[in-house]
């Protein structure tokens, strides 16, 4: 088979690591890939174009694939894409993000090819007529979660039928709980008999720092050598963070790591005894939140996106309404049973390598290829 990838964008941010995996994952399943992304902006770095060819993917950067819609822009990336139909033939196109959608549709109906689309927004796309218009002549939308499905049969003309859910995945090589990594707890200066949390996320106001550094204080208040780690950066971190940590006395007990990547990120994952998670981002899919588990990490859960469709209550960690009073409750349970938290880091990494491994995304995406390709004839 040969597939088409758009992705209208050129940072490191939301589903650009997703859609990039998957196109690695299904090249290694012997498909032809074709992945075209964004041509950049000016000097600054073009992390997915560089990642593409570090992954074995030489990206296409004929179009300008902007994040947002452009009339002009998308004009010319339309002529640009009916002549690579013209020049290669593919089986089918396969978009990722609002605006490759949008410049694909014409193309796609010319050259009557199948469009599919993935969503990333883990309870469904945005109601509108944009969206509406998008799915009108798509072929196959994959959805993350049984959520997201559900919503957009309802908000749309578009038959639940020629939807499928396909949870998001994690490298779940690169992410392990046996790696060979820096301890960052030394470098922390943790004690060892600390029990540490940890969140990925920006710090934000809708984050809901301010629900976790509460719970966290009673924490403290029964466990004192419990720990805290802050990974993410954000504009408003001395509102969100710094202040309330000092104004609870937390300054010893809670980590501000910043924005870490690469090794270091993973470094500080295994330097964790069990993560948090409280509001989905910018990825609805809340890819860090597989991290965590594939790292062998329970992941505590607000009830809220997707959530509850990644972490299984009692099998990879638990589901709480994300209240200040529910997180102390299962912080403070963990901190007591330590049997009990071993059980948990044993079911979130069978739980990631059950559900969420990039072959088995790739392998549920080519059932969808191939049922759409023989409906085509």
């Amino acid at each position: 088979m040969r597939i088409l990838h758009l992705f209208s964008n050129h940072k490191w941010t939301g589903p650009a690591e997703p859609a990039l995996n998957l196109c690695v994952a299904l090249q290694e399943l012997g498909l032809n890939i074709t992945f075209a992304c964004s041509r950049g902006a000016g000097a600054s770095d073009h992390k997915v174009a560089r990642v593409a060819r570090e992954r074995g993917l030489p990206p296409r950067l004929e179009m300008h694939l902007d994040k947002h819609r452009h009339p002009w822009c998308n004009w010319q990336d339309r002529r640009t894409l009916r002549g690579m139909l013209g020049q290669r033939p593919y089986d089918a196109i396969h978009c990722h993000l609002d605006n490759d959608h949008e410049i694909a549709l014409g193309p796609a109906r010319a050259a009557g090819l199948p469009l599919i689309r993935t969503s990333y927004e883990g309870l469904g796309l945005a109601p509108g007529r944009r969206h509406e218009k998008l799915l009108r002549d798509t072929t196959w939308l994959i959805e993350p979660s049984e959520r997201a499905a559900a919503h957009d049969a309802q908000a749309f003309p578009f038959p639940h039928a020629r939807m499928t859910v396909v949870p998001g995945a994690v490298d779940t090589e690169r992410y392990r709980p046996d790696l060979n990594v820096a301890d960052m707890r030394a470098a922390w200066g943790m004690p060892a008999e600390a029990l540490v949390f940890g969140i990925v996320a920006r710090m934000q106001p809708h984050r809901r720092y301010e629900d976790l550094f509460a719970g966290f204080r009673q924490v403290v208040e029964a466990h004192p050598s419990a720990r805290l780690v802050v990974i993410g950066r954000g504009t408003r971190q001395e509102q969100v963070g710094f202040t309330p940590v000092r104004e609870l006395g937390l300054e010893g007990n809670v980590v501000f790591s910043g924005y870490l990547e690469g090794d270091d990120y993973r470094a500080a994952l295994a330097a964790l005894d069990a993560g948090v998670y409280l509001v989905p981002g910018s990825d609805g899919t809340c890819r860090a939140a597989r991290e965590l588990l594939a790292m062998g990490k329970p992941v505590l859960a607000a009830d809220r996106g997707m959530l509850a469709e990644i972490v299984t209550d009692g099998q990879s960690g638990a589901v709480c309404d994300g209240s200040a009073e529910a997180l102390a409750s299962v912080m403070k349970a963990w901190a007591s049973e330590p049997e009990r938290l071993s059980a948990l880091s044993h079911g979130a990494r069978e739980e990631a390598e059950r559900r969420f491994s990039l072959r088995g995304q790739a392998e549920a995406v080519v059932k969808v290829y191939e049922r759409v390709l023989a409906e085509q004839g």
